[in-house]
């Protein structure tokens, strides 16, 4: 089988969690045999990485729409496309239709409503509307990755038979577990915050309920210009690490007690996946089935009040994190490309 993956951008530039997973799916589909190919904005000078062969158009992100032609061009010779949710899946979907191919759409982003949140009233209704007009064209199927993304596509109207869930794999003997947690809460987010993404993550919402416990101690993981002005404006209690990979950040989960993420919407929610593996209790928008607290959207005081009963009921919130590190272990890369194999070979036969 030849696939051919759209997604706006490819490594080696990195905007976020997409770039590595789009990575991670197509280096481990190529060591199962299936020839890949990825279309992608960029240098055209760049023609593979790391052995993946990448065909880039010198368009910025947000003009991959009037990428219809080389996306038609290069879907020519492919059995199936594969088309990140974005400014590349309608083009790639209009290419699916006029050759024949089967396609699957894979939703990274979806934020229906919570665009106005993010991009204010006006252009954020620009985007909703855009959204739903890209998102909700007759693919083969439609692939979410957290159930609070399902039911926003849900409400979109989604044909509810070509809805998939597949949840990506953890490398989950890397994480730990301290045999003593530390009353505190963290949350981990973009080493590359912008005054987008912090609405985007609720950190507005965790600040909030952070002045409402001045007793409890909050990290903040992550870094970005825009984080400047939230150090201004935060409470004492709220500590700013600063971006951390590799064994201080394992390290600071490691001892966390609790994980927040207020998130308006998640394609995944990779963060909340290692904070499981570390055994945290966890309280969040995004549910990945995890053991913790479910809370709304938007929200100071439904995230105060999750947090302060998982610090005066410690020994529940052991067990959620003990029950977390067990659900976490279930997440495979092979579990995940295996059952992303079978939607390719069940729209293949469409």
């Amino acid at each position: 089988m030849k696939v051919l993956i759209a997604h706006e951008i490819f490594p080696p530039e990195f905007v976020g969690g997409g770039e590595s997973l789009m990575l991670r799916i197509c280096l481990g589909l190529k060591e199962r045999g299936i020839d890949v190919k990825v279309l992608t904005s960029g240098n055209p000078k760049i023609k593979s990485y790391k052995g993946i062969e990448t065909i880039r158009i010198p368009l910025n992100r947000y003009l991959m729409n009037l990428a219809f032609f080389q996306v038609l061009k290069h879907a020519k010779d492919v059995d199936l496309i594969q088309a990140s949710s974005g400014n590349l899946c309608f083009p790639s979907w209009l290419a699916a239709k006029l050759l024949n191919k089967p396609i699957c759409c894979y939703v990274h982003h979806i934020l229906n409503g919570y665009w106005k949140d993010v991009r204010g009233i006006f252009v954020g209704s620009l985007f909703e509307n855009f959204e739903k007009f890209f998102i909700s064209r007759d693919y083969d199927a439609i692939i979410f990755q957290n159930n609070s993304a399902l039911r926003l596509g849900k409400k979109i109207g989604l044909n509810a038979k070509r809805i998939f869930m597949l949840q990506p794999g953890i490398d989950w003997e890397k994480f730990q577990v301290k045999r003593e947690k530390e009353l505190f809460v963290l949350f981990v987010g973009s080493m590359n915050m912008n005054d987008a993404l912090i609405r985007l993550k609720g950190i507005k919402y965790l600040l909030d309920a952070a002045r409402m416990l001045p007793d409890v101690k909050f990290f903040i993981v992550g870094g970005g210009k825009a984080l400047k002005k939230l150090k201004r404006d935060s409470p004492k209690n709220v500590v700013f690490t600063g971006t951390l990979v590799g064994e201080p950040l394992i390290e600071l989960y490691a001892r966390a007690q609790i994980f927040c993420l207020p998130s308006l919407s998640e394609g995944f929610g990779l963060t909340i996946l290692e904070a499981m593996a570390s055994g945290c209790a966890i309280v969040s928008t995004i549910d990945l089935g995890q053991e913790g607290i479910l809370i709304k959207p938007k929200s100071s005081e439904q995230i105060k009040n999750a947090i302060e009963f998982l610090l005066k009921n410690p020994a529940k919130a052991l067990r959620m994190g003990k029950k977390n590190r067990k659900i976490a272990k279930k997440f495979t890369w092979d579990n995940f490309l295996e059952s992303l194999l079978k939607i390719y070979s069940l729209i293949a036969k469409r």
